[in-house]
């Protein structure tokens, strides 16, 4: 069709329609995330996750189009979720068939998402917004190993953001804790089964909270998370450079003393007690040797290649 000027003018007031229209959805999206994070149950971590994701929303597009609306889906999920929640606390009694049917009715909702997720429909920023949802979505499912596959892709395709490593190494590790230790009810603490694999794992953590470090006030809690993870897999020096880093940063005063502080602002959960089961002790390992670890660690890895 040739672009008289009638159709030069019926295009342009299409493609301002089409604009005005996405703006209305960036609105909708927005009001959902603020309505979603009023409750008490939705961690201050993920609400700032979730309005990363929500900026990958923000493109021109078909693609972007069909990301806000899956990222719109995930919302509503979780807000109904989350609205049960808060009227099961609510109640006097609430019986646990009823917090049953809420969990199984937030999981049937977030697989079917899954499968619409599941496949490469986009591309730039919102294909990065795509990964990231997924990701999302099987931690709430907890599959943590498919949470550390999502969030290293999203990385290799340009998500770079700090949250994007604070979430990976974070799932690094909880991934490393779920294969490489158990429960002993005589002790009340983690044991190690593992000391050597789960050294490898915890490094490549680390590795992922360092590639998050800007200079500014996140990396409290970046160095906070390094000092916590080096400590669970024996490099006890190490941690207290990076506990008093973190220290400086987010103040001595927030973190001496302070068991969880910061994790308990992400809404995250840890437990630093750990022994091991076996080996010897060797002497402690420096701050430089854990360097000079951790950059060998940076090459590429299959998640495979660490759990199977």
């Amino acid at each position: 069709m040739r672009n008289t000027p009638w159709n030069l003018q019926a295009r342009g007031q299409s493609e301002a329609l089409t604009k005005a229209m996405s703006t209305a959805d960036h609105q909708d999206i927005f009001r959902r995330l603020d309505s979603l994070v009023e409750y008490d149950t939705v961690s201050s971590f993920a609400h700032a996750f979730y309005e990363l994701i929500a900026e990958y929303t923000l493109g021109q597009g078909r693609q972007a189009l069909w990301l806000r609306h899956r990222f719109a889906e995930y919302l509503d999920i979780e807000t109904r979720y989350h609205r049960s929640l808060k009227a099961l606390v609510s109640r006097s009694s609430a019986p646990f068939g009823d917090l049953r049917s809420a969990t199984e009715k937030r999981e049937i909702a977030l697989r079917a998402l899954i499968e619409q997720l599941g496949r490469p429909t986009t591309v730039g920023p919102a294909e990065r917004g795509r990964v990231l949802l997924a990701a999302e979505c099987y931690y709430q499912l907890g599959l943590t190993d498919r949470v550390v596959d999502r969030l290293e892709h999203a990385v290799e395709l340009g998500a770079e953001h700090p949250l994007v490593q604070f979430a990976l190494g974070y799932n690094r590790y909880l991934l490393a804790v779920q294969a490489f230790t158990r429960y002993s009810a005589d002790s009340g603490a983690r044991e190690i089964t593992d000391e050597d694999r789960f050294r490898v794992a915890c490094l490549r953590a680390v590795t992922a909270f360092q590639e998050g470090l800007r200079g500014d006030e996140f990396d409290g809690q970046l160095q906070w998370w390094i000092g916590n993870v080096l400590e669970a897999a024996g490099f006890p020096e190490a941690a207290a450079t990076s506990f008093e880093k973190a220290g400086q940063i987010i103040g001595a005063s927030e973190v001496a003393g302070q068991e969880g502080a910061g994790d308990a602002e992400l809404g995250l959960d840890f437990d630093g007690q750990y022994r091991y089961e076996t080996g010897d002790e060797s002497g402690p390992i420096t701050e430089e040797e854990v360097r000079k670890a951790a950059l060998l660690l940076q090459r590429r890895y299959q998640v495979s290649d660490l759990f199977d």
